[in-house]
């Protein structure tokens, strides 16, 4: 087995095969993925910067997100300490989701036809809004507004991806780039945004805190929008998955998911105060 530092150099290796870059990174993982746990933030500085199309200056304090999407090794510290079981992690709607459900773990865990999913450092999914927040609350942040997120995958330049505004082949896995499942963190080096945060558009879409009220605004504001009367409330999800298509990854592809949904394309990532 290669040392660590030679796997982690072909995983960050653009001129590396994505197959072998994931190959890479299962290796690391069967070995201990030094970034699979670690507590690793980017500071992202205050500032206003150019949100949504068309264009509006939002203005932002200093904050800190995840590198990288949580990941499965990460939450599993969450079950391990015994945090679906504390109530100080859950808000009120989500102790009571829980409570009714019991739930107890992350959907697919364990799961054999799930272990494509199931690598320590590949994005945790099957989880919930509610689980996310209990999650982030466990390691003292929160999960990131939606703006929070739009300007840690695009900067201050109102560029359409992460890495710039001209689409740019293996820079993320989506339906047809990748295998048709989440891959490990880190494996897409052309993809991270100005700030150096990673894998922040395609995998798996990603949970924040605004609810989602359709895409253009309002739920009347778009034909697109699915009618939420008598609906679950929705949050917005951002970033676009593995299973979708292109125009959804980049740093405009939103979504609106139940916040009961527990999906194989849904994770997140948090934020703390800088």
């Amino acid at each position: 087995m290669p040392p660590v530092t030679d796997l982690l150099a072909r995983i960050e290796s653009a001129d590396v095969a994505l197959e072998q870059r994931i190959d890479a990174a299962h290796a690391l993982a069967a070995e201990g993925d030094p970034r699979a746990r670690a507590s690793d933030r980017v500071i992202i500085p205050g500032g206003a910067f150019a949100m949504g199309d068309p264009a509006r200056q939002v203005p932002l304090a200093a904050y800190g997100i995840d590198r990288y999407p949580v990941t499965v090794a990460a939450y599993a510290a969450f079950i391990e300490s015994g945090g679906y079981g504390d109530r100080r992690f859950w808000t009120a709607e989500g102790w009571d989701w829980r409570k009714e459900g019991a739930i107890e773990r992350p959907r697919f865990w364990g799961e054999d036809e799930w272990q494509a999913y199931l690598f320590p450092n590949h994005p945790v999914v099957g989880v919930s809004f509610y689980e996310a927040e209990a999650y982030a609350a466990f390691g003292g942040g929160r999960l990131p507004t939606e703006a929070e997120w739009e300007k840690a995958a695009r900067g201050v330049d109102g560029r359409k991806y992460p890495w710039g505004n001209a689409w740019r082949d293996d820079a993320c896995g989506m339906r047809g780039v990748g295998p048709r499942s989440t891959v490990p963190i880190g494996v897409f080096p052309k993809g991270q945004s100005p700030y150096g945060v990673r894998d922040l558009v395609g995998c798996v879409w990603q949970w924040c805190s605004d609810p989602f009220v359709g895409w253009g605004g309002s739920a009347d504001d778009d034909e697109r929008a699915p009618d939420l009367s008598g609906a679950p409330p929705r949050r917005t999800t951002c970033g676009g998955a593995w299973n979708t298509l292109q125009w959804s990854v980049s740093c405009l592809g939103r979504n609106g998911y139940p916040t009961t949904a527990r999906f194989s394309n849904l994770g997140f990532r948090c934020v703390s105060p800088a």
